[in-house]
């Protein structure tokens, strides 16, 4: 078993996958449409006024005008139907969802009792609509499901198009994103054919999906359009979670300054609208902006009004996510015991909730801070379950991208197919038309001769047309054919360049230490197999926690590339260089001895020594040098565990130095 060391170090690795599950929605989205339904014209003259009224943020005079509606309406009719809809959707708005839903299920009893279909799928949507708000998914999505079996018995396209956005939303929650795009996609395809529906929620869903597998600019591009249609309304309900949304993606992408901007324009509107979820979002989002341009201060105040709204209107999952941005809050600013009891009271939630990447990172962060307190033993359990959690969020992540892709073929496939039906029902017309001319050449055989002179003329003309047409017709299937194995190469390609892409540190551009691991395999069992020389060199860069501390992340991260490059630089082809994790990098040393690798370390750490740069601090390294000097019987754990007590030997020492093991016999390497 490897030692703590680096395994502990491994998690300091960037984790190139989605930085948040998508289920972190925006508060502000309204409930499924209302259908028209046959009302007198007084009520329904109420009824805008108080939806305009809510939508403006006045929720008392709202409230006032339902009343004098709800006294105009027939009990047990469509009408009370109506007006319980308005007053739920406004309730939603106030994120006071409880009294929402009962509102919603007393409308399908109603509707129920009556035997209106209509109503039924209609308050099925809106109910569904806010479990899934709830975050109770599986029952929210066996409601969409049950709406949309009921839109497709009464053909209404706009119900279809409506519940299939919000059923690409639920499979989007629960990571599942090559239905999730389908289902979004069918959506929009309807809409676009003339179906009504709020096209600009299908576009902000489009616009999280690309965001979770980090396509920022295709996220963007979506969330964009979604906008300018909320903005085309006038809405400013329908305007305020497409600016989150937007602000996540920027922060996600790095932009903090533009994500700062877009989180307080959300923050504004949502104050407005008197819509407290929406405030919870938005200041979570103005936090995280603060929190990346390192205002802790006043990420610190913005989170804690975050968390307090949050809070009070039970958004459980939100108010872990402000818990575990506290804490990075705090252990940024030295007060590691308050980061990890927040930490701790985040964690719960996420593993309920099944936020495997949130859950990641807060592991991530939490290591080094239980490291510092000297609780090692918390530290490497973390470590453990961390490293089994990493490589499952990279399979997941590799897989849901290639189903993606897939996905997209298949809708390529899919409109091939249709147009080479088409192609093969104009052919079979053209046959049906062939046959029939025969057949009246037969009826009219005893014309005179002269008729069937003409009549074979015209048939023999017509039968050269269609054989042209024939011919063409064949010539475009095979540019089909030929354009369909192109798309397939473009797959291969696609997929051979994201598993080049899963073998390479994202910050330094050097090998992982996936990558790493492969190889070392390989060169082990080769060296294992020839009694050949190999070495291995563990580097770790001297006071880079402090160079953190002192001069921010990004000059760390500045450090570490430069002495990446510097490192490269230095070796020759065959020798394998492959961050480790964090600060800790590691040399593969085929065919060199203990004597050979240790005046490569010398030279490596002169280097970074001896480099200067205006926008770097001074440099050193330690180095921790052993080799396999043709020993049989010393596992691959062994030589890893012997190179780290040498570097650790080197830290004890005074660092910038290079400690070689001495080559121990062959007896000493069995475990």
């Amino acid at each position: 078993m490897l030692r703590a060391l680096p395994a502990l170090c491994l998690l300091l690795m960037p984790v190139a996958l989605e930085a948040q599950p998508v289920e972190e929605r925006w508060a502000g989205d309204p409930l499924a449409p209302t259908a028209p339904v046959e009302i007198a014209a007084p009520l329904q003259a109420r009824l805008v006024e108080a939806e305009r009224l809510a939508a403006s943020g006045d929720f008392a005079m709202a409230g006032t005008v339902l009343k004098e509606a709800a006294g105009l309406a027939s009990e047990g009719s469509a009408e009370e139907d109506a007006v319980d809809r308005v007053s739920a959707q406004i309730e939603f708005r106030r994120g006071r969802y409880p009294e929402a839903l009962a509102l919603q299920r007393a409308v399908l009893e109603r509707a129920s009792r009556r035997g209106d279909t209509a109503s039924v799928a209609r308050a099925e949507t809106d109910i569904a609509i806010l479990l899934r708000r709830q975050g109770d998914l599986s029952p929210a999505l066996s409601g969409f499901e049950r709406a949309l079996n009921l839109y497709r018995q009464l053909k209404d396209n706009n119900g279809i198009a409506d519940v299939l956005t919000h059923i690409g939303l639920i499979r989007l929650n629960q990571g599942l994103y090559s239905t999730a795009l389908e289902s979004l996609r069918e959506s929009l395809k309807l809409q676009q054919a003339g179906a009504k529906a709020e096209i600009e929620r299908t576009y902000h869903y489009l616009g999280l999906l690309y965001a979770g597998l980090r396509e920022y600019e295709t996220a963007r591009s979506y969330l964009d359009r979604g906008l300018a249609e909320a903005r085309r309304l006038a809405d400013p309900s329908r305007e305020a979670p497409l600016l989150g949304s937007m602000a996540r993606t920027a922060n996600l992408a790095g932009s903090y300054g533009e994500a700062l901007t877009l989180a307080l324009e959300a923050e504004r509107l949502a104050e407005r609208l008197g819509s407290p979820p929406g405030q919870a979002y938005a200041l979570l989002e103005n936090g995280r902006a603060k929190l990346g341009l390192n205002k802790l201060d006043e990420a610190r105040e913005a989170l804690l009004r975050g968390a307090a709204v949050a809070e009070r209107i039970g958004q459980r999952s939100t108010l872990a996510r402000y818990r575990a941005t506290l804490a990075e809050v705090a252990a940024r600013q030295g007060r590691p015991d308050e980061a990890l009891a927040l930490w701790q009271q985040a964690l719960p939630e996420f593993r309920s909730g099944d936020d495997q990447p949130q859950l990641l990172d807060s592991y991530r962060l939490m290591i080094p801070l239980l490291r510092e307190q000297g609780d090692e033993t918390r530290a490497l359990e973390t470590a453990i379950e961390s490293l089994a959690l990493q490589e499952q969020l990279a399979g997941l992540d590799m897989n849901r991208r290639v189903a993606v892709m897939e996905s997209a073929y298949r809708a390529q496939e899919a409109e091939r197919q249709i147009e080479l039906l088409q192609r093969d029902l104009e052919i079979q017309a053209l046959k049906l038309r062939q046959e029939s001319l025969g057949r009246w050449l037969a009826t009219f055989g005893v014309l005179s001769l002269l008729v069937i002179a003409g009549l074979l003329a015209f048939r023999y003309r017509e039968s050269r047309r269609l054989g042209q047409q024939l011919a063409e017709t064949n010539a475009e299937l095979e540019r089909n054919r030929e354009a369909l194995a192109r798309a397939n190469l473009e797959l291969e390609k696609r997929a051979e360049a994201l598993a080049h892409a899963a073998s390479i540190d994202p910050l330094t551009g050097i090998a992982n230490r996936r990558a790493f691991v492969e190889r070392f395999e390989v060169h082990w069992a080769d060296a294992m197999s020839r009694h050949a020389p190999l070495s291995i060199a563990l580097i770790d860069v001297d006071h880079f926690k402090r160079i953190n501390d002192t001069q921010g992340h990004a000059v760390g991260d500045s450090v570490l590339c430069a002495l990446a490059a510097t490192l490269q630089g230095l070796l020759r082809a065959g020798t394998l260089l492959a961050r480790w994790g964090g600060e800790e990098f590691v040399v593969l040393i085929p065919g060199a001895d203990t004597q050979a690798a240790a005046g490569l370390a010398e030279r490596l750490r002169a280097a970074v020594e001896n480099l200067r740069r205006e926008d770097l601090p001074p440099i050193t390294i330690s180095v921790g040098v052993a080799s396999l000097s043709g020993r049989t019987r010393l596992r691959p754990e062994g030589l890893f565990d012997e190179a780290d007590g040498a570097l650790y030997a080197a830290k004890t020492a005074g660092r910038n130095r290079v400690v070689v093991v001495s080559e121990p016999a062959d007896s000493a390497g069995e475990a």
